[in-house]
């Protein structure tokens, strides 16, 4: 072992947290910023689980992005830190993005921010503030736009601005990707997914939101890899796409007969609320995504 070298590129991997870090904080304040209305901060200090759910998110989906960003083979320090600073500004955008297609299209008949603080009322009588169920979809929308950059970024192969254009281009196919998948997985439901997110069904908001996050991981194994051409990496894009949601369609019903073999999904969503029961199923089809993933 060379020691110079394992502390040169501990140096280095110093430098990449600082600044994944600070790309992590820029992210809160931004969103602080446009959430000036209220303070997620108190609220998350008083305990809400959606604006938790939503916040985790966002900083998990940066950092997915970014170690994408962080591959490859070195082009010098100076250089690597100012692709990373510049890929970092392009995620945080990205993020943005993300959470504007998540609330106006995902979800769009409800005001995703009102609803992370809305007052529900607990069968007990008690109140709670926030749609965990709303809190959980944002999450996965994030995480899972955070894998999408991870592979758009990871390649190699291209030139510096074919590197861009091809993680604006990714970011793109890949939110119109989560959300025809999304648009699918409601209408082979046999409930209606956005009324029970709506009503604060977490059991419902992990369905969806975890079912995003799995895609993402698929998605994130197309994009990868070296950069091919436009019209091949599109095409491989397209292919890798359609094979992940029959899988992953195809599997969560496999792991509903298996794993709840006295029950089914849509009860204990829909009728028993149980998050538990759904934990246990997302986790199961996130498995099979990363298998999936790294077989392909």
């Amino acid at each position: 072992m060379n020691i110079a070298v394992t502390l040169a590129n501990l140096g280095q991997g110093l430098i990449y947290v600082i600044i994944g870090f600070f790309f992590i904080y820029l992210v809160k304040r931004v969103d602080d910023y446009r959430t000036k209305d209220f303070d997620e901060d108190t609220h998350i200090d008083d305990g809400n689980v959606a604006v938790g759910l939503r916040r985790a998110g966002m900083y998990l989906g940066i950092a997915i992005a970014l170690s994408g960003a962080m591959g490859g083979s070195s082009k010098g320090l100076f250089l690597d830190i100012f692709q990373l600073l510049i890929d970092g500004i392009i995620i945080t955008g990205f993020m943005f993005t993300s959470r504007f297609v998540n609330d106006f299209i995902m979800l769009g008949h409800l005001n995703n921010d009102k609803e992370c603080v809305k007052i529900f009322q607990q069968p007990d009588g008690s109140e709670v503030a926030g749609n965990t169920a709303v809190g959980m979809v944002e999450a996965g929308m994030f995480i899972a736009t955070g894998f999408i950059l991870n592979g758009s970024l990871a390649g190699g192969g291209g030139t510096f601005i074919q590197g861009i254009a091809s993680a604006i281009l990714f970011f793109i196919v890949g939110q119109i990707t989560l959300l025809i998948f999304g648009l699918l997985y409601e209408l082979i439901t046999p409930f209606n997914v956005r009324d029970e997110i709506k009503n604060n069904n977490l059991a419902a908001g992990i369905g969806l939101g975890g079912i995003l996050i799995a895609l993402g991981i698929i998605l994130m194994s197309s994009i990868s890899g070296p950069f091919t051409g436009w019209s091949n990496d599109l095409a491989s894009f397209g292919i890798y796409s359609l094979f992940g949601i029959v899988m992953l369609l195809i599997f969560r019903k496999i792991a509903d007969k298996l794993l709840l073999p006295t029950t089914d999904i849509a009860t204990e969503v829909k009728e028993d609320k149980n998050v538990a029961a759904l934990i246990v199923i997302q986790s199961a089809v996130n498995a099979i995504a990363i298998i999936i993933a790294f077989s392909i």
